[in-house]
């Protein structure tokens, strides 16, 4: 594993391959990507560096690659304000670096940079109803855009859901979540994956999603939402994306974010049990993804009781719990 500095020296490496002359790299973090700040003598034109570090088997080249594509053709089909990437001088959108001491290859891409602001609170209703837009217009051109061949992106369907399941046993073997607990999350997937098989494919209701719509993933520029990390983009269901936005809102920004989407787009009649649905396997898709980081073991193995008894046992039961507190 890399220092900081041994990182940006591949950033830097990297940098040589496009048309970009850095005043200054900063470093931002550290997750899936490490990434860097590109400063040039123009205040207008700063750019994202991202070093691809994940070993997971989404995380291939050509499965960047086709992230990237999505990116570009939003940009160039739609008047959203995305992340657009960088091709180097070569014409590529993906540049593999060799690091200075040994053979391990890195996959380095970079971004323009997005302006904006980053929420630490909730969104207010305003916002809350542009950001429903902006979910509305990434749902359009996904129904109309036709990837190209070689597309190569994650599926969130049952599949999924059970890689989730079984990550969270993980935390059940170490004695973090009981068996009790655990049996309720199990019976929630298998509801959910039932929902997933039995609910039609159709251009108006699946395709490419961004999936990862949090407050850490958009900005507010001049009150108006720019998506940004588009790393987990895949196929899945519309409403999909939306419950992932929903495990973020409040009851009553939920509503907002309902009403102003279906200015754009109808939703279907039984779209409060699908959101439902989706929305306790969202809970298990976050949940399983925190669970990889034994920093937050402690913090998971708290929430879960208040969590099995608010969602998954009401979603078993049958009982609303997406739209009102105390609805039953």
């Amino acid at each position: 594993m890399l220092s900081e500095e041994e990182y940006a020296k591949v950033a830097k490496e990297s940098l040589i391959q496009y048309p970009i002359i850095c005043d200054e790299l900063v470093y931002l973090g550290k997750s899936d990507n490490v990434t860097f700040l590109v400063h040039t003598n123009d205040e207008n034109q700063k750019y994202l560096i991202k070093i691809h570090i994940s070993t997971s088997s989404n995380k291939t080249k050509d499965n960047i690659e086709s992230e990237l594509i999505w990116l570009e053709a939003l940009d160039g089909d739609t008047d959203l304000f995305v992340p657009v990437p960088i091709r180097n001088l070569e014409g590529d959108l993906v540049t593999e670096i060799s690091t200075y001491h040994n053979d391990n290859k890195f996959i380095v891409t970079i971004h323009h940079w997005v302006n904006g602001e980053v929420l630490m609170r909730e969104p207010t209703s305003n916002e809350t109803a542009n950001l429903a837009l902006l979910m509305a217009a990434l749902h359009k051109h996904s129904m109309q855009w036709n990837a190209p061949d070689g597309f190569n992106r994650p599926i969130y369907n049952s599949d999924h859901l059970y890689l989730s399941l079984n990550q969270l046993k993980h935390l059940l073997n170490l004695e973090l979540m009981s068996s009790e607990a655990f049996a309720y999350v199990e019976e929630s997937a298998h509801k959910i994956a039932n929902v997933i098989q039995s609910h039609k494919r159709l251009q108006s209701n699946w395709g490419i999603i961004h999936s990862d719509l949090h407050e850490s993933n958009y900005v507010f520029y001049e009150d108006i939402p720019r998506p940004i990390d588009f790393s987990n983009c895949g196929y899945g269901f519309y409403l999909f994306d939306m419950a992932e936005t929903f495990l973020h809102l409040s009851f009553e920004n939920r509503k907002i974010f309902i009403a102003s989407y279906s200015k754009v787009h109808q939703l279907q009649e039984n779209y409060i049990e699908l959101l439902e649905a989706f929305f306790i396997w969202s809970i298990i898709r976050t949940f399983a993804f925190h669970s990889l980081n034994p920093i937050e073991h402690q913090s998971l193995a708290e929430s879960f009781p208040s969590v099995i008894e608010d969602y998954f046992i009401k979603y078993l039961k049958g009982e609303h719990f997406l739209l009102n507190s105390h609805e039953n």
